[in-house]
């Protein structure tokens, strides 16, 4: 039995030891460049303050049948505002404020115009249009494609991506993102185009690798305090040279590489494992009733008349079956309005509203908790309201807009744990601080990697001879 796993072991270590090696090495990398994505913000950033002294005089007849509104936002495009009710089964399209005529899509100046003022003063240059791409795959919804793609000539060789239905700027990448991205993440992740693009397929191969690489690890374990408890009289180990630091490294790294590899596994979900359900019920609740076309115009018409000259974005956050609008500056901050265009912050009544439908009373935090917190390069939105039901679930909710921000039952919290606790030692804010997180993980992962390379090279060398 002994010999039949030392051989399972050593085949095991050539089919995945190198893959376990770059894991580590390119997650030390992802600790400090993330996979390009653009926020809301930094969008919000680039965007032109909402001219509407040409909204709205035409908008009657393109509103005037719309039963139901389900989302929408008000931007400006290539230099006109634009009412923009995406794709759902109840949206009409995009509609031009001044003229309010139905846009179909955005011609390639249009979309120059777009990367042109989002860059500012440098010149940008067209690529062409993509379906999807490398960068591309995540992040930007199906009804946002094709895209344009422009080249910037700043000096991080930013390149940009626009919608061709909505015109909006929809990821930005430079090129030290690129090119750390291709020693972090796209390996990490098997995040290779061809493959993604069967995206069965990629799952299938990350889940059974992953599988395979945490039975290699265990059966490595086993052998190696087995090893240990029958080490000769006067050693603790009965091996030498590589096979020695093989044996130290996996006695000293072995369960952490164990418990990493297993967590990562478990980010796939794999068979529905820790999927936690959606807020859909709950987002519905709090929303009520639909908001009608008529009542959009009305509340459109009285922005317009009020002219405020700072607000470069307007998305609609209905609560309790009214209809307020969320305004944005390009600074980020957000204060909401209501349906007559008149400061509404969320009051102690609607607050009540809220945390009868959640089932809990609500508490103002400034300061992440145990599950809702920022990990270095992926920020959550604070100060947040926070909600704990009867049954464990953990709600928050955004105390500008009262939309709700993220719910965690019972198995979005197993997630918390079994996959970010272990797989990004997060599990507590006094160990994810710097630069100590840096400092362990460093440690932890450079241990990984040895225990990784030196199986490899020694399966390898046997085999050979």
């Amino acid at each position: 039995m002994g010999r039949l796993l030392l051989l399972t072991h050593r085949y095991l270590g050539i089919a995945v030891g190198l893959l376990m090696a770059m894991w580590c090495v390119s997650g030390l990398v992802m600790m400090y460049v993330s996979y390009p994505s653009l926020s809301e913000s930094e969008r919000a950033m680039h965007l032109a303050p909402i001219a509407w002294e040409r909204c709205c005089r035409a908008l009657r007849d393109a509103l005037a049948d719309a039963d139901s509104v389900d989302r929408f936002r008000v931007e400006m495009l290539a230099g006109r505002p634009v009412l923009d009710l995406g794709d759902g089964p109840n949206a009409s399209g995009r509609i031009d404020l001044a003229s309010g005529a139905e846009l179909e899509g955005i011609s390639n100046s249009e979309a120059r115009a777009v990367a042109s003022a989002y860059a500012h003063q440098h010149p940008v240059s067209a690529l062409g249009r993509v379906q999807v791409d490398q960068w591309t795959f995540d992040g930007v919804a199906a009804d946002e494609r094709p895209l344009y793609r422009f080249a910037v000539e700043d000096p991080a060789h930013t390149q940009l991506y626009v919608s061709s239905l909505s015109g909006r700027v929809v990821q930005l990448t430079t090129r030290p993102e690129r090119f750390w991205n291709w020693l972090g993440a796209i390996p990490h992740w098997l995040y290779f185009t061809d493959l993604r693009r069967h995206a069965g397929l990629w799952t299938q191969v990350v889940i059974y690798t992953s599988l395979v690489g945490c039975f290699l690890t265990v059966i490595g374990l086993y052998l190696g305090v087995r090893a240990l408890l029958h080490r000769p009289p006067g050693r603790w180990s009965p091996y030498r040279g590589f096979n020695l630091w093989h044996h130290v490294a996996g006695l000293c790294f072995g369960v952490f590489t164990l418990t990493w590899v297993l967590s990562g596994l478990l980010s796939m979900n794999p068979w529905g494992w820790l999927e936690g359900g959606d807020a859909t019920r709950e987002q519905a609740q709090l929303a009520g009733a639909d908001v009608t076309g008529a009542q959009l115009l009305q509340a459109l018409q009285a922005l317009a008349q009020r002219r405020a000259d700072n607000i470069v974005s307007i998305v609609g956050a209905p609560l309790e079956g009214h209809l307020y609008l969320i305004a944005s500056d390009r600074q980020g901050r957000q204060w909401r309005l209501d349906a007559l265009g008149r400061a509404a912050p969320l009051d102690a009544a609607q607050r009540k509203f809220i945390a009868g439908v959640l089932g809990g009373p609500l508490t103002l935090i400034t300061q992440g908790d145990e599950y809702y917190f920022s990990h270095h390069g992926d920020p959550v939105r604070l100060p947040a309201l926070r909600l704990v039901s009867a049954s464990g679930d953990r709600y928050y909710v955004d105390p500008v807009s009262g939309a709700l921000l993220a719910k965690l039952d019972a198995a979005a919290r197993g997630y918390r744990w079994w996959h970010d606790a272990l797989h990004r030692l997060d599990f507590a804010a006094i160990v994810r601080g710097r630069p100590q997180w840096d400092v362990l993980m460093w440690l932890l992962m450079s241990g990984a990697t040895a225990l990784s390379l030196t199986g490899v090279y020694l399966a390898g060398r046997r085999v050979l001879r």
